[in-house]
């Protein structure tokens, strides 16, 4: 299956599997070296987003070189463009981070998610954003991190519901009495379209008056507001065909115009989602969702429990892959040797304006 993997690496590559591969296949660490080096000479050009197919351009080689993952698993997933891939392997992005301006960010998808133009810078912007998390905003346990990290979307409908959703959903109410009238009876339906404001204007022609009855509108819409979909979660529930369902008064007294969402079960899931991710985030590091996982000492240097809690939420977020052990390290390290620079150059700043 090695020698699998070599061949679909170059086919994504465009290029030819060169001779000398041939003779490294006898050894694992030589075919994997190989394969390294078959990659660096493949990327010659720079690294670029395919909107339409939500991909950086180097992206298969960069999973074959930075994700956990069998060699089997790894060849079939480079040779094929399976919907079933995580789109965040697509975009060099294992820890799915929003977009805000990151080194080696070049593009975003149409849900913020960062494309990188390698998964090592990835990987530096996710050991950044844990920094700031654990230090500056004082987020220290899995719990809180992972609130913040993948945020529960329920908090941001019930806003929604409260203002645009709620408007919407009393236009379609007006709509449907204004066009229809209460209990949408015949009399009511004529009172409605009879209605002041609403009068039949009158033209004359020759000696004769003759009435034309202009359109008349909705006092809201020219149509029925379509509500937003909502995705299906579970047999039996998301939306439903529209039906057309007479209005009573006792029902239009009872509908509030701009009631506030209760909490569902989305609310719900979203909670224990949250919590499984905590939980799963905290696997082999001896501490509970909530309890301080040590991420980084007061003065910046890594905690011995980063890389593990990095592993996890990698898994989490790209699952069934991970991302490899050397790839977490090398961006641990990169990243601090940065916050050393940056914490010296602050240091020389405040001590040459004394």
């Amino acid at each position: 299956m090695l020698l699998e993997l070599v061949s679909l690496l170059a086919l994504a590559a465009g290029a030819a599997v060169p001779a000398e591969v041939d003779a490294a296949l006898a050894a694992p660490a030589r075919t994997w070296a190989a394969i390294q080096d078959m990659s660096r000479t493949a990327l010659t050009a720079e690294a670029s987003f395919r909107p339409g197919e939500r991909i950086v351009s180097n992206w298969r080689l960069e999973a074959a070189q930075r994700l956990e993952s069998t060699p089997q698993s790894l060849a079939k997933l480079v040779a094929s463009d399976s919907p079933a891939t995580p789109r965040c392997i697509k975009l060099n992005n294992y820890w799915c981070v929003k977009r805000a301006g990151w080194a080696g960010e070049i593009a975003a998808d149409a849900d913020g998610h960062v494309a990188f133009a390698s998964a090592m810078e990835g990987a530096m912007v996710a050991v950044m954003l844990l920094r700031r998390y654990y230090l500056v905003y004082d987020r220290r346990s899995a719990q809180a991190i992972v609130s913040r990290w993948a945020p529960a979307e329920c908090g941001a409908f019930a806003a929604a519901g409260r203002s645009g959703a709620a408007v919407r959903l009393a236009a379609l109410r007006l709509d449907n009495l204004a066009t229809h009238g209460i209990a949408n009876t015949l009399r009511a339906r004529w009172l409605a379209s009879h209605r002041p404001g609403f009068a039949r204007s009158q033209t004359t022609e020759g000696a004769g008056r003759q009435a034309a009855i202009k359109p008349r509108r909705s006092v809201v819409a020219d149509h029925s507001i379509r509500m937003m979909a909502a995705p299906e979660i579970a047999v039996g529930m998301g939306e439903r065909p529209a039906t057309q369902t007479p209005l009573t008064i006792a029902a239009l007294v009872a509908m509030p115009m701009f009631a506030t969402p209760a909490p569902g079960f989305a609310c719900a899931d979203e909670s224990a989602r949250i919590r499984q991710y905590a939980l799963r985030a905290v696997e082999g590091v001896g501490a509970g969702p909530n309890d301080d996982l040590q991420l980084f000492a007061a003065d910046g240097a890594p905690g011995a429990n980063l890389s593990l809690v990095m592993r996890n939420m990698a898994k989490v977020e790209i699952g069934p892959f991970g991302a490899r052990d050397d790839l977490i390290a090398a961006a641990i390290e990169a990243e601090a040797q940065q916050d050393r620079a940056r914490r010296s150059g602050a240091a020389e700043l405040t001590g040459g304006a004394k």
